[in-house]
């Protein structure tokens, strides 16, 4: 009884106390209040083929006065989100005339150049020049069939537990090569320079001897502790293994090797980009590929897997509900292509003019956050949509360039490593 007095004692004190009043309101940006505004088209070109938009980046600042302890007083603009304005506060003008949306796409390629800007009541942002391009003719189409040699652990060994244990499945390998064909063709990107590469990857239907696959473009390896050379599995224990046996080397003229091995995004496979080219009289040379070569015959083949196979991370396969098996960006490599970012140096060199370079390094806090929008080597925002972004940090990586769909041809081309493909 006394506790039950004691807590009706409180709860009356409580109720005798006045309740503290404060008048607050929330915030509201009105048009007027707009000072500054940044645009960005998002790329400094776009193909006139109707298909390749221009995502505009737009950012509203106003001018606050901040009174300081010391009674001076300091100016600064403060981040305004537009999106809470009225409907229509933000127009966006090409060559004078006001667009509808945030997009931009056009068939007309009579004008070599297009003006740009930004406007929210009287205030205006800086122009910004597009150049238009041409759409390209798309190339012959080009098939790949491609064996997954599948590490797989034995169950069997000691390590293996079967309540944790997931296979890869060949419906994870359809997906794959679905999902990569589909950015190989440019079906799902929007970029400014898209391009349509007209290569499409099959799993392969029979084997190096001819024999019919049980399941299409699968060879499944087991392995076990016998395998490691030292007290840790290591990627040289599987790499020695492929250049060592014979079964593991598929005829590289007819199939794509490819070897997915049991690691995480962050360790190392090895060098798996296009090293060798042919390079035809009264040509250049293909840039950022190393070896020049008068025919397959001058290619070292003691290392099958640097040379001929690619390497692909076994957690690619295992992405989460929310995500596709991604492997676009290993096959972009394979055929001669090169990351987009970096996370050292002022400049991104991937030997191609037409993809949006940024940098990802300490100091680039803004290009490594799960947000798709990026800050150019050039200075200008862009939304990261390239299948060479790097994997780690946010992009939709569902296209390529032009530029990129014609490197990555020219290496099939002249590479004599490279030229597992066919028209049929």
């Amino acid at each position: 009884m006394k506790k039950i007095t004691y807590i009706l004692f409180i709860l009356l004190g409580l109720n005798s106390c006045k309740k503290e009043e404060f008048s607050y309101q929330v915030y509201q940006p009105q048009v007027e209040d707009v000072d500054s505004i940044y645009f960005s088209t998002g790329s400094p070109s776009l193909i006139a083929d109707g298909k390749a938009k221009l995502q505009f980046v737009v950012e509203a600042f106003r001018k606050v006065r901040i009174n300081k302890e010391d009674g001076q007083t300091l100016d600064t603009m403060m981040y305004v989100d537009h999106s809470l304005l009225p409907a229509g506060s933000v127009q966006i003008f090409a060559n004078g005339q006001v667009i509808d949306g945030m997009e931009f796409s056009t068939t007309n390629d009579s004008q070599a150049e297009l003006t740009f800007y930004a406007q929210i009541a009287d205030v205006k942002s800086t122009e910004k020049k597009v150049q238009i391009r041409q759409p390209q003719p798309v190339g012959t189409k080009r098939y790949v069939d491609v064996i997954f040699h599948v590490f797989e652990l034995n169950p069997s060994d000691a390590a293996y537990d079967p309540l944790t244990y997931q296979e890869i499945s060949s419906k994870q390998l359809e997906e794959a090569i679905a999902y990569a064909n589909q950015v190989f063709q440019n079906e799902l990107g929007k970029d400014p320079n898209g391009g349509v590469a007209n290569v499409e990857f099959r799993l392969a239907k029979v084997n190096a001897g001819g024999a019919t696959l049980a399941t299409p473009g699968y060879n499944r390896i087991l392995y076990n502790n016998t395998w490691r050379a030292g007290n840790i599995y290591v990627p040289a224990d599987f790499t020695n293994r492929i250049n060592s046996t014979a079964s593991y080397r598929w005829a590289p003229d007819r199939y794509l090797n490819v070897y997915i091995l049991p690691w995480g995004a962050n360790t190392s496979l090895g060098n798996n980009r296009a090293e060798y080219q042919i390079v035809p009289t009264g040509e250049e040379p293909i840039e950022g590929i190393s070896h020049i070569v008068n025919s397959a015959a001058d290619v070292p083949t003691e290392d099958f897997y640097t040379v001929y196979g690619l390497g692909i991370h076994r957690t690619v396969f295992f992405p989460g509900t929310d995500r596709k098996v991604e492997i676009a960006s290993y096959l972009g490599t394979y055929y001669g292509l090169y990351r987009t970012s970096s996370p050292t140096g002022t400049t991104v060199i991937d030997y191609v003019n037409d993809t949006r370079k940024y940098l990802t390094g300490s100091n680039q806090s803004a290009n490594t956050l799960h947000n798709l929008l990026k800050t150019a080597v050039d200075g200008e925002k862009f939304l990261a949509n390239n299948a060479m972004d790097d994997i780690r940090y946010a992009s939709l990586r569902n296209s390529f360039t032009v530029d990129q769909v014609q490197r990555m041809r020219l290496v099939m081309e002249r590479s004599p490593v490279r030229q597992a493909w066919s028209h049929e």
